[in-house]
């Protein structure tokens, strides 16, 4: 039966007998079977090797900036070989490159309805397709084919175009190809204006002088905004020094704030995405003006709201000679406010309705729902909007800054254009971002380069050093300075959007979730994608995979990053902790590890709670307290492949205890006699020694004693050991049994002892058990019959092979 050791002698009394065996024997100890672990530590595997990372080092569009730092595993360039204009034609070649184990990739060359093809690529098919990209929006004509590329090749296309129409058009040149669960892509661009004659045609898109005209948003229908955010405003005192600054420079007449209120003005600003979906714009700035004969006259100032409106309230009376009558009123749209702004060639874009002439006095001016006329710049009034989304989310208790610290905001400068390749990428010369003509198309990608002018506030222009960064690779190691800085990167739109998934505007996608250990990514903290994705668990409380058992939202990593100016995510993370937040084995340290960055990461065991756990590579690293003067056992069960089992006595591990290293898939443990040995505390590791395979890991400790008699002891499919205390008497025999109740049981028993002379007997493995019986297989009964050589507390572990049920333990 069990009980506790109430039951048994006192401890003095152990003291007098235990006296008086070792006296007796004249202080023999009895001989036990070296552990194949124990002496030299023979089975000890390698040390383990950080994956440095399957990584492709295509450019995905060989027509962008250089600056631009990413790679990929398909490449794109597309060139015309001449600018023709209306009637004339002129060749188009393009070359896709594969690198890595991509699957078959999808190929499409697309043409505006301002071009057609005179002879399509032969290798592909041509169909005639409607766009819903506002960019080119109506008629396509897509030449498209599937086909696999190898490693290390190039694939030419040529093909025929004649401009039809003229205007500021894009071709685009596209591969997406799947790589395991995610995409990989290339797309490289040609800008063209076709002129009407000959010689009129050009590279690149002229811009526009003076504003853009405005259009009637065709559709009542809007797209939500993500979930969770609440919108804010910037508030009009953040627009209306800019455009009172704006309208002097020009020389024109600006209204005072002081001036009458009698009249208003009314409407909506959307924008359109790539999906052709309408969104109501946000914290756009609105300027009324009065149009005058000799210069026009600014009269208030606005801001839209959450839903993109606008009701702003001006002068009717400020018309001046030579005019008569109420004011003329037409409105103004600038993507720029205090803290983002969205420009082309170092102005915001504008857009301006026309003239409303002598609008009465009291009454509200509707204009309705406006947006951009051309629709290739749709795309900078998405990259505005991307930033208000990064804007919203950024917690704001003190100000409206970006870093709360900032007595006066700074302001983050996006640099866009229809027919930009000066991307994708953040300047920390000049403190601006500078996106590619497609970028807004991936908000994602948007929100990343702000990312770094964030952290660039944040720190106060100390932006931690990144070597080895460009190119760099998500899924492949760099350097430490390179992984944090992207890394945080990625974690800040994830977040923004409640989204893992980074996306480009080429169609690639890459899951910063589900990826552990040796999936072929860079391991540790030298890659970003294991940076952010350690963030991303941190901050999410949907866990995943083996260890990911944390989450606490996103501010407790905003508030370190505001506060400290952490050059690596090794840096943040004492950062973190002397901030007070959770680094704890049983937290966030977790779910680090989940994503390979082992901070010396000690996976809890819990008394009789057994783990399931995969192959140990590398070698996993497990804690654990003894907490009560009695015998307590680790014991690992390996599915299928020869695992070891090592105990050390420091978190660091470099005090080695001992280890147990039995052949094939036995059962390896490790015991420590806490009846002689202080509470304290213990670092368990299992390596793999060969084949690999997952395992079942368990400690158990207690209270139980086994007095004369027969108990139960239950053991379900995952339990691996059980262990009981046995008081003994020297030369007095003691048989001791585990019998199974169902045919699909198989036990192993051990019995254990220690000698209190001798400090390195009171940590036992299996080869170093007093007795043991293990080879009745399933349904058989186990047997030991031991003679002690001295009284004391001897454990008895009970090892459970196969099969769950009772089993019955006796003691005769």
């Amino acid at each position: 039966m069990f009980s506790t050791k109430a039951t048994g002698p006192t401890r003095s009394a152990i003291a007098v007998l235990v006296g008086l065996v070792v006296a007796l024997a004249g202080g023999a100890t009895p001989a036990y079977a070296v552990d194949p672990g124990e002496a030299a530590k023979a089975r000890t595997t390698p040390a383990y090797q950080l994956a440095r990372g399957e990584t492709c080092g295509l450019r995905p569009s060989a027509g962008k900036s250089p600056k631009d730092e990413a790679v990929s595993c398909v490449g794109v360039e597309a060139k015309l070989d001449r600018t023709p204009a209306v009637g004339e034609t002129a060749t188009l070649r393009v070359t896709v490159r594969g690198q890595g184990k991509i699957g078959p990739s999808d190929i499409s060359i697309t043409l505006p309805a301002e071009l057609e093809w005179v002879r399509a690529p032969g290798e592909l098919g041509v169909q005639a397709q409607r766009s819903v990209q506002p960019e080119r929006a109506g008629a396509v004509s897509v030449a498209r084919t599937t086909r696999a590329l190898r490693a290390g090749e190039d694939v030419a296309f040529s093909g025929v175009v004649r401009a039809v129409k003229p205007g500021a058009v894009q071709i685009q040149a596209r591969a997406t190809a799947p790589y395991g669960t995610d995409v990989q892509a290339g797309q490289d661009d040609v800008f063209l204006t076709i002129g009407e004659k000959a010689g009129l045609s050009r590279f690149g898109h002229a811009a526009a002088t003076g504003d853009n005209t405005t259009a009637r948003v065709p559709s009542s229908a809007r797209v939500p905004r993500s979930a969770g955010q609440t919108p804010k405003s910037v508030g009009v005192q953040n627009v209306a020094g800019e455009a009172r600054a704006e309208a002097t420079a020009k020389g024109l007449s600006v209204i005072g704030p002081q001036a009458a209120c009698d009249t208003r003005v009314a409407g909506n600003w959307s924008f359109q995405d790539q999906n052709g979906g309408w969104h109501n714009q946000m914290n756009m700035q609105v300027q009324v003006w009065d149009d005058d004969v000799f210069g026009d006259s600014l009269l208030a100032t606005g801001v839209t709201d959450g839903a993109g409106n606008y009701n702003i309230c001006f002068d009717s009376k400020s018309e001046g000679f030579p005019d008569s009558g109420n004011a003329d009123i037409y409105v103004r749209f600038v993507t720029s406010n205090n803290l983002w702004r969205v420009q082309r060639g170092g102005n915001p874009l504008t857009f301006t309705t026309g003239t409303t002439n002598d609008v009465p006095t009291g009454s509200t001016l509707n204009l309705g729902s406006l947006t951009a006329a051309d629709g290739a710049l749709q795309r900078g009034l998405h990259a505005y909007d991307s930033a208000n989304d990064a804007w919203l989310w950024v917690p704001k208790p003190n100000n409206l800054c970006w870093d709360q610290d900032d007595a006066s905001c700074r302001q983050v400068v996006i640099n866009w254009a229809p027919d930009s390749t000066d991307g994708t990428y953040y300047n920390l010369g000049s403190n601006q971002v500078h996106l590619a003509a497609d970028d807004p198309n991936a908000p994602t990608t948007v929100v990343h380069e702000i990312g770094h002018a964030v952290m660039d506030d944040l720190y106060n222009d100390s932006f931690p050093s990144a070597p080895n960064c460009n190119p760099h690779s998500v899924t492949g190691a760099s350097s430490a300075g390179c992984a944090w800085t992207e890394g945080w990167a990625e974690w800040f739109p994830a977040t923004v959007y409640n989204d893992p998934f980074f996306r480009w505007p080429s169609g690639a996608s890459l899951n910063l979730e589900n990826a552990s250990w040796g999936n072929g990514w860079g391991e540790g903290d030298t890659t970003e994608g294991r940076v952010a994705a350690a963030l991303i668990d941190i901050t999410d409380s949907t866990n995943e995979g083996t260890w990911d058992r944390y989450g606490e939202g996103p501010f407790n990593i905003w508030t370190t990053s505001r506060l400290h100016n952490s050059a690596t995510f090794a840096a943040f993370w004492n950062d973190r902790a002397a901030d007070g937040f959770n680094v704890a084995d049983s937290g966030a340290r977790a779910s680090v590890y989940q994503n390979t960055i082992d901070y010396q990461f000690r996976d809890p065991l819990g008394n009789y709670a057994p783990l399931t756990r995969p192959t140990p590579a590398p070698p996993h690293n497990f804690g654990y307290s003894t907490s009560s003067p009695y015998w307590s056992v680790v014991a690992l069960k390996p599915n299928s492949g020869d695992l070891d089992l090592q105990l050390y006595d420091d978190r660091a591990q470099g005090a080695y205890l001992s280890g147990s290293a039995w052949g094939g898939t036995a059962v390896d443990f490790v015991a420590v006699d806490s009846n002689r040995r202080a509470l304290g505390d213990y670092y368990p590791r299992v390596t793999n020694w060969s084949g690999g395979g997952g395992y079942r890991v368990e400690l158990a400790q207690g209270s139980a004693v086994l007095n004369a008699g027969s108990s139960a002891i239950t053991m379900g499919t995952n339990n691996v050991v059980t262990v009981r205390d046995a008081y003994l008497t020297a030369g007095v025999p003691v048989t001791i049994s585990v019998a199974a109740t169902n045919v699909g049981q198989d036990a192993e028993l051990f019995v254990l002892d220690s000698d209190p002379a001798n400090s390195a007997t009171w940590i036992r493995t299996r080869s170093g058990a007093v007795a043991s019986a293990t080879g009745g297989g399933a349904g058989a009964t186990e047997t030991v019959t031991v003679t002690p050589v001295r009284s004391a507390w001897y454990g008895v572990v009970v090892i459970n092979k196969s099969g769950s049920g009772n089993y019955t333990l006796t003691r005769s």
